[in-house]
């Protein structure tokens, strides 16, 4: 047996030493080919403007970028958790060069099972996303062999694995034989961190904070990168230094230290809060990115939807009435021949020469009527119209309304209204109000009764071939349709993201878990219950997971808050749902993954 074949041999049959590590590699495999098949997809990629499929191809780069760092890191990991294995090695005559060697082929095997598996996986996990984004989202890709994202990904992982097979062998332990083999016995010390470093974290994350959450309007993009790299730094400093600190004066409490188990949880927890600082700063990092993502798609296209059904007519057509009379009268033609009852108004708006837009109380009420609104009564008087929407443009408060020939009508009133949309001054007055002479513009408005969503859409197609006439059903349907592709692979990426920084959790802690082994067993001996071991464990499990997803939710909901200003608004419903769906995920992932960890750790145990 030579070299070669001993290395290929120990790497094929020692699975547990190298499962996670080639688990971490074959699902960054598996998720940079489904993000393909979508990126070659006939269905997405001829129906994307130019815009967006620079998007998708920077998503792509994102990704393979995101996937390198990932594998780099995983097998960096893995590399310094093996010392005591290089020096046994070592001491059986392997020299450094041989030890170089020796992780190149082992990357090389693993790299090579991770891209073949990962693809075939990718095949079957492309579908069935395939598959729910018909289910879902009404998102038809329909089938087809992905050859050329397979081709893509088969190369492209070759070309990393290869780089990291070179790159890796530079991160190999700079430790003395005797260090080597004790490795796994040497204390860790005494903790050191920097308090000045720790009060920065609050620092500049609150800086950042305060910046985004004050900030409106246009204003937002401009401080978004200043704001991104404070809190970047900030936590940073956070999980390296803060959390540090608050664990070690946690360990200064008797009433927490000596409270039944928690001196073993504490005992090392400062040591891995250093050990994980890293792991903890990329996943907060990777998951703020998704939320933010997600949450600004979802939610730009729940504010387009939302302004659309304020709208509320069905159909309707504004313009002067030898633009609109021509249309009115096919599409009334139209419901005629298909037999649809509809209620029907026409409202006419005049402007006068301060730019106020003024409508008779007879119109203005039998608009309200269709739609079951109040009506008003002006009493010889006027009333101002208010939008009920604050995203309008700012009303002027009028005291007086000057009409053409020469007289006024005092404003007694105000009242918010949808019957009408609201933009600029817009007044009710008294229907023998002399109005004749000003520019008018007129609204037909029809609202059918007992149609379905559908129907209402498919009547909504006589808006392709006739502007200005507006369809709401359609109109909302169109823009559901082209946006859905856009949004589904927005999601795709940020459930990605997200999903990898379980990862990245879950691979740290089976990589830590010869320690918690050895440790655990210490203690198990000298009479600790079942039930005690699986409570630190989980109390381990659980603060290993959500530390750093709780500091991603509140970066993420700060981010979104910052999003919505631009539109002058607080945070909405559609960013809490996003966050609420990421904490939901996760609350699965930790209790699958801490059910997974105790068995393993019990068992070894009691071994």
């Amino acid at each position: 047996m030579n070299f070669n074949q001993f290395v290929i041999r120990n790497t094929v049959r020692n699975k547990h030493l190298y499962m996670a590590y080639f688990l971490s590699t074959l699902f960054s495999v598996m998720v940079f080919f489904t993000f393909t098949v979508f990126a070659f997809h006939p269905s997405l990629s001829d129906g994307l403007n130019r815009q967006t499929r620079t998007g998708m191809l920077a998503a792509a780069i994102i990704i393979y970028g995101f996937a390198f760092f990932f594998v780099l890191y995983s097998m960096d990991v893995f590399i310094q958790s093996r010392k005591k294995e290089f020096g046994l090695l070592m001491i059986q005559g392997m020299s450094p060069k041989q030890l170089k060697k020796m992780i190149f082929i082992e990357n090389l095997v693993i790299g090579f099972f991770a891209t073949i598996i990962g693809s075939i996986a990718g095949i079957g996990f492309s579908q069935v996303i395939l598959w729910l984004s018909k289910q879902l989202m009404h998102v038809n890709f329909g089938f087809y062999f992905p050859i050329q994202a397979l081709g893509l990904t088969l190369i492209s992982f070759s070309i990393l694995f290869l780089a990291i097979s070179f790159f890796i062998q530079f991160r190999l332990p700079k430790l003395r034989l005797q260090e080597l083999l004790k490795a796994g016995d040497l204390g860790k010390g005494t903790i050191k961190n920097s308090r000045w470093k720790a009060f920065l974290a609050i620092l500049l994350i609150g800086i950042g904070y305060a910046v985004a959450l004050i900030v409106k309007g246009m204003l937002v993009p401009v401080v978004m990168i200043p704001v991104i790299f404070l809190v970047v730094v900030g936590t940073r400093f956070l999980f390296n230094q803060l959390s540090v600190s608050i664990i070690e004066r946690l360990k200064k409490k008797q009433s927490i230290f000596w409270k039944k188990t928690n001196m073993v949880v504490f005992s090392d927890l400062a040591f891995r809060m250093k050990d994980n600082a890293r792991s903890f700063f990329l996943v907060s990092i990777i998951s703020t990115v998704a939320f933010a993502a997600i949450g600004t798609l979802y939610g730009f296209q729940n504010m387009l939807l939302n302004a659309m059904n304020q709208q509320p007519y069905e159909f309707q057509i504004t313009g002067t009435a030898e633009e609109t009379a021509p249309i009115s009268q096919r599409f009334s033609q139209l419901l005629s021949e298909k037999g649809i009852n509809v209620d029907e108004g026409e409202l006419t708006e005049f402007t006068n020469a301060d730019n106020v837009n003024l409508i008779k109380e007879a119109d203005y009420n039998r608009l309200a009527k269709i739609i079951n609104k109040p009506a008003i009564k002006t009493a010889g008087k006027a009333v101002q119209l208010l939008p009920i929407s604050t995203m309008g443009a700012e009303n002027v408060t009028v005291d007086d309304v000057h009409l053409s020939d020469g007289s006024t009508l005092a404003v007694v009133d105000q009242e918010k209204t949808a019957v009408v949309p609201v933009f600029g001054t817009k007044v009710v007055v008294p229907d023998d109000t002399n109005l004749q002479t000003m520019e008018n513009v007129i609204t037909t408005v029809w609202q059918p009764k007992g149609m379905s969503y559908d129907e209402l859409v498919s009547l909504g197609k006589f808006q392709e071939k006739n502007m200005p006439f507006m369809a709401k059903s359609y109109s909302k349907q169109m823009m559901t349709d082209e946006y859905a592709p856009v949004l589904f692979v927005g999601i795709f990426i940020g459930i990605v993201f997200f999903v990898s920084a379980g990862s990245f959790l879950y691979f740290r802690l089976y990589s830590d878990m010869d320690v918690d082994v050895e440790k655990f067993k210490m203690i198990y001996k000298m009479g600790l219950a079942k039930k005690e071991l699986k409570k630190m464990i989980y109390q381990q499990v659980g603060i290993l997971f959500f530390t750093p997803i709780i500091i991603s939710v509140i970066h993420g909901a700060v981010a979104l808050t910052a999003m919505y200003h631009m539109f002058d608004q607080g945070m909405q419903i559609a960013g809490w749902q996003v966050l609420g769906v990421f904490i939901l995920i996760q609350m699965i992932y930790y209790l699958i993954a801490r059910i997974f960890y105790f068995k393993k750790v019990y068992h070894l145990v009691q071994a």
